[in-house]
């Protein structure tokens, strides 16, 4: 299992000499019998009971190519163990240390050779690893309230200027109640959608920044305002997790941004795209106001322009003047 795999073998004499560090004397019939036993062992009657039933599936070869054997058969396939490594690592939602257990539980599933690949594969540039340990503990409870349909506690945290490597409690050390309702992920974070009973709202929070979850024994509400989201384009709509009010918006791009549109606003069944012009394009879809979707225009610099509605394209230029004054000379 850790010294072969489908690109990788084992010849007899290999493995006389591993038997050999336990003890253990071979030649190469032996081997041969011994790696026939292992066969019909994995091959056995899925109703027979054995101890280690994950490796029924399992086939040991010999590769003529190779002159030697191998295992073939495994029950994960080595690029779906690569994909899941490559997920964990670039999860900013995952601390240092979790992130080492779980990539030691998919290290367990392969083969040494794979190991190494999987150690010099990929180099993630930028990676700020949560510092919150407990982010586990946390969805466990937040799961488990949304499913008795029950409110949740939780202390809500922040950096301050004074100390910028640790998190302190919001609001003096208040406890947040909240009614939960989904969990998100959007650009690499965990989200809690939950019911703010005091502003009359869904809102969102970052789980690496809820301290001491625990399950309120009181009947969780919000429902109704739930019911009127449409998780499946949410995060599209929501250019920060802080949303704003629901407009239907058009944007004027040039052709060259189509697909950074498309990979933005998808292209569901209320999201429209049409030709402008030899050289542009506009696209029309709900998005909740926000600053931060204002900046994400103004990112585009003169590819971009919101050409509806009245008001948003009011608020566009509210937010470039805002900009502008900070910097005009005192």
């Amino acid at each position: 299992m850790k010294h072969t795999d489908d690109d990788h073998a084992a010849s007899s004499e290999a493995i006389k000499e591993h038997l050999r560090e336990y003890g253990i004397t071979a030649d190469r019939h032996s081997i041969a019998r011994d790696i026939d036993a292992l066969n019909e062992l994995f091959t056995i009657d899925a109703a027979a009971e054995i101890d280690d039933r994950d490796r029924l599936n399992y086939e040991i070869i010999y590769d003529t190519s190779k002159r030697g054997y191998k295992i073939i058969g495994r029950p994960h396939d080595f690029e779906e163990l690569r994909l899941l490594a490559e997920c964990v690592r670039a999860s900013k939602f995952i601390s240092q240390s979790q992130e080492e257990h779980l990539l030691t539980t998919i290290e367990d599933l392969c083969s040494e050779s794979q190991i190494e690949e999987l150690h010099n594969e990929v180099y993630l540039v930028g990676r700020n690893k949560t510092s919150n340990k407990y982010i586990m503990a946390s969805m466990l409870k937040i799961n488990q309230a949304i499913k008795a349909k029950r409110k949740i506690s939780f202390k809500y945290l922040k950096y301050t200027l004074n100390d910028c490597s640790t998190q302190v409690a919001r609001g003096g050390g208040k406890d947040y109640i909240r009614s939960p309702y989904k969990l998100i992920i959007n650009d690499g974070n965990y989200y809690l959608l939950a019911y703010d009973s005091e502003k009359g709202s869904m809102m969102t929070y970052r789980l690496d920044r809820m301290q001491g979850v625990e399950i309120v024994n009181q009947p969780r509400d919000g429902a109704t305002s739930y019911d009127k989201i449409d998780m499946r384009t949410y995060t599209q709509r929501v250019f920060s997790m802080f949303g704003g009010e629901d407009k239907f918006v058009s944007i004027r791009f040039t052709n060259d941004l189509l697909d950074t549109a498309v990979e933005r606003f998808g292209n569901g069944e209320e999201v429209f795209y049409r030709p402008d012009d030899k050289g542009h394009f506009v696209v029309s879809a709900h998005v909740e106001i926000s600053k931060q979707f204002y900046a994400w225009v103004c990112g585009f610099y003169n590819k971009a322009k919101i050409i509806n509605p009245p008001e948003v394209v009011e608020g566009m230029k509210n937010f470039l003047n805002e900009i502008s004054n900070r910097y005009e000379s005192e």
